[in-house]
């Protein structure tokens, strides 16, 4: 370490020498003093490095030899200064090089939550959270305030137990604890009507019965107590219980469509004007592609966006692709039939929704016609389970 201190500050220079006993001028430079390093023998020549102080040495003792001297590359700081004072902006360009480095390398510029468990829309509300703390792509290490950040994204975040945040060069690393809630009580105190409907069968498997068969009951109503009485006891105290049991009843669901003979088809053509444009660190976005107004008057809008990652590291850029797909609209005036089947076929779809479970009694249709269309109500009387358990 000495010896490279040595030949950086006061300069080193490649030798090689050869004709008559080349041996006798290294043991002569040896002997008065002189430091070489890496001496070797190649053929008849020698190859050592001097420093730049042994120059003159050298050319003296080789006064009186029958040898040739050739030099060959040199460095230390003797002769970049003379390189930049020959060429200055070579040194310019060397400093502007270690302010870069240093301007870089002293700032964050990645927010990262490593981690599999986390959902991308978590990771994204974290990296936000960050952001709003005062941890922005760009901001210098001595700035940043990393306890103060992490109490306010903590405040921000009730979800999370902890938030944690470290820094590695470039890199802040959240690292978060969800909090897990404590779990709700699961016995139920009492059992409730999901539906209105005709009561046609009781099965109570714990609790006390409110309701009878025959019984018409409204969605919310108790159809089954969890406290029970207990005669046995001296007094007449009500002791809390689970409620457990099932309640069938026949719900009666109804729906009404509307049909105009007159509608608006719409057709997606595969005509496309797409858009591109690119995000840094959360400014504003910047179009790249696709400028101007999009030239349909209807279309149907596809967003894509793709996050930029590095060794997964997800940097601060994110590129987003938006596709116009041209739409065609035109009136088409449907026959008595059609208008009629259509209707019959959402209103159908809409009870499907409605009815999840159940067995299908009777059906009613009834059917108005008019001037512009058609109307379909239809009626579905379905016997189901409307028993529904409600905790504390």
């Amino acid at each position: 370490m000495i010896d490279f201190l040595y030949r950086l500050l006061w300069g080193w220079v490649e030798v090689t020498i050869s004709g008559r006993h080349p041996e006798r001028v290294i043991s002569q430079l040896a002997l008065s003093g002189q430091r070489l390093w890496a001496v070797k023998k190649k053929g008849d020549r020698y190859h050592f490095i001097a420093p730049l102080t042994s120059v003159a040495v050298l050319r003296v003792t080789l006064r009186h030899q029958h040898c040739r001297i050739h030099f060959g590359r040199r460095g230390g700081i003797p002769f970049m200064w003379r390189e930049f004072i020959s060429r200055p902006f070579l040194g310019v360009g060397a400093l502007s090089a270690v302010l870069l480095i240093f301007f870089t390398t002293s700032r964050i510029w990645i927010i990262d939550v490593p981690g599999t468990t986390i959902s991308p829309q978590a990771k994204t509300q974290l990296i936000q959270a960050a952001v709003a703390a005062g941890i922005r792509p760009g901001t210098p290490h001595w700035v940043m305030r990393l306890r103060q950040s992490r109490l306010l994204m903590e405040r921000a975040l009730p979800q999370y137990a902890f938030i944690g945040l470290s820094v590695q060069g470039v890199l802040v690393r959240i690292q978060v604890v969800p909090l897990v809630a404590k779990p709700p009580n699961a016995v139920p105190h009492k059992i409730v009507a999901a539906h209105s409907g005709t009561v046609t069968n009781m099965l109570i498997y714990m609790g006390d019965p409110e309701v009878g068969a025959g019984d018409f009951v409204r969605k919310g109503q108790t159809l089954i107590s969890g406290a029970v009485q207990a005669p046995l006891l001296a007094r007449p105290d009500r002791i809390e219980t689970a409620a457990k049991g099932e309640v069938f009843a026949d719900v009666r669901y109804h729906v009404g469509v509307t049909q105009p003979f007159r509608v608006m088809k719409s057709r997606i053509t595969g005509v496309q004007f797409i858009q591109r444009l690119i995000q840094v660190a959360g400014n504003a976005p910047v179009l790249i592609q696709g400028y101007g107004q999009v030239p349909f008057r209807f279309y149907h809008t596809q967003k894509i966006v793709h996050p930029l990652a590095w060794q997964g590291v997800n940097l601060p850029v994110e590129t987003t692709k938006i596709v116009y797909n041209k739409i065609e609209r035109r009136c088409v005036t449907l026959t008595k039939e059609q208008a009629l089947m259509q209707a019959r076929a959402l209103a159908a779809h809409r009870l499907q929704h409605m009815v999840r479970q159940g067995i299908k009694l009777k059906r009613q249709e009834h059917v108005h016609w008019s001037k512009n269309g058609v109307s379909v109500q239809l009626i579905w009387v379905v016997n189901q389970n409307i028993a529904v358990p409600v905790t504390k």
